[in-house]
């Protein structure tokens, strides 16, 4: 599980009327906007391969940590699907996310 920099978040919203102190917050980098993603490494033929889910961006970084635990079940759910899609077999995945797989790349 990935949370990482979004490099192009579309922060348009802030421009709306009670959104003021959020964009000054925004400004003074209080926060910034990141993206939620989980990501396997296959080996396919030989040849390691990284799948990934779709990925949730625009997510405040300063979001509560359980909406980033439920962001990232969706995702580990979203990649398991990927695999058993591609015919990877996930009988022997974890059926949960572990929270410590949480891996924050800003």
């Amino acid at each position: 599980m990935i949370v990482e920099h979004d490099p192009d978040p579309d922060v348009s919203f802030m421009n709306e009327e009670g959104f003021e102190d959020r964009r000054a917050e925004y400004e003074r980098r209080d926060f910034n906007f990141v993206g939620v993603r989980a990501e396997a490494e296959v080996l396919i033929e030989e040849t390691v391969q990284t799948i990934m889910s779709g990925g949730l961006w625009g997510i405040e970084s300063d979001s509560d940590n359980e909406y980033f635990v439920d962001v990232a079940v969706e995702e580990y759910e979203q990649l398991r699907k990927v695999l058993k899609t591609i015919g990877v077999p996930t009988a022997q995945l974890p059926t949960e996310l572990d929270q410590r797989w949480i891996e924050w790349r800003m």
